[in-house]
């Protein structure tokens, strides 16, 4: 199992119009984001792939330092060049979703998305997304959306063990990293597409997989927690977090600004690191 990622095997795979079509395949670097960041402009193409078989400073959402053991998963970031800055963190979403979509395939189990970018399969983190953009103005120069997601990795951190999962772990089919990942990109492709065309069919989706959609939670805001309780009633077309209040008042949320918190969760387990 842990082998190096075949590219050709993979581009055999791939079933994508644009997404993956320009593919870079690195054995170890620091980070695919900071990669993409960093490349020339004219070197940065639509729909570009670069996945690295061992990431030493991967990083997942707030600078939090991402695990993942080498050869055993999917550590990639995508590089976008969309029209405008709008949306953007619905764009996240999407991917998100589209790679659960993919997940379930081989899973058979819901595969969910805790606000605001981990995919997780009853209650343990299986993956998790962070975009970074780059702009010129006002119009955005490069967006990049790298993802991890748990694979063959069944060990982790003793700190973070009980909480993260594999595919692996999970599933009696015989998994291949390139099959998966040409899965993720088919669906990424998809589902760029309906966020370009404001489908609402999109917004349903990625409504129905977020973690405490249509309970009453409470919310931790720039790490403070709030008294009131609200009502999760989803996300705008604007990626906008949309909360209702006890007074029937509608509140709007940035991406960045709010933790959700379900159940029974501790406060306390809102910072704290799934990294996986």
């Amino acid at each position: 199992m842990a082998k190096p990622f075949d590219a050709e095997a993979f581009k055999n795979r791939l079933r994508t119009s644009w997404v993956g079509s320009e593919f870079i395949c690195l054995e170890k670097i620091s980070s695919t984001n900071t990669f993409l960041k960093e490349c020339a402009i004219s070197d940065f193409i639509h729909g570009m792939i670069v996945l690295a078989d061992h990431q030493s400073d991967g990083r997942g959402q707030y600078e939090k330092k991402w695990e993942a053991a080498p050869y055993q998963n999917l550590t990639f970031s995508i590089g976008f060049k969309p029209p405008s800055g709008n949306r953007l963190s619905l764009l996240t979403l999407a991917c998100a979703s589209a790679v659960a979509g993919a997940l379930e395939k081989y899973t058979n189990k819901t595969v969910k998305i805790k606000w605001p970018n981990d995919l997780m399969v009853d209650g343990k983190k299986i993956g998790g997304v962070l975009t970074e953009s780059k702009f010129c103005g006002i119009k955005p120069e490069r967006v990049i959306i790298g993802m991890g997601v748990n694979i063959f990795q069944k060990r982790f951190r003793s700190r973070i063990n009980q909480e993260a999962v594999c595919i692996q772990s999970l599933s009696d089919k015989q998994l291949s990293r390139e099959q998966i990942l040409s899965e993720f990109l088919l669906n990424i492709e998809n589902t760029y597409l309906q966020w370009h065309k404001y489908d609402l069919e999109l917004l349903r989706s990625i409504n129905n997989r977020l973690t405490g959609y249509g309970e009453w939670v409470r919310l931790s805001v720039y790490h403070e927690l709030q008294d009131e309780e609200y009502k999760f009633i989803g996300v705008s077309d604007q990626g906008e977090l949309l909360m209702l209040n006890r007074q029937l008042d509608v509140n709007k949320f940035t991406y960045e600004q709010v933790r959700i918190i379900t159940g029974e969760q501790r406060v306390s387990e809102t910072d704290q690191s799934l990294s996986a």
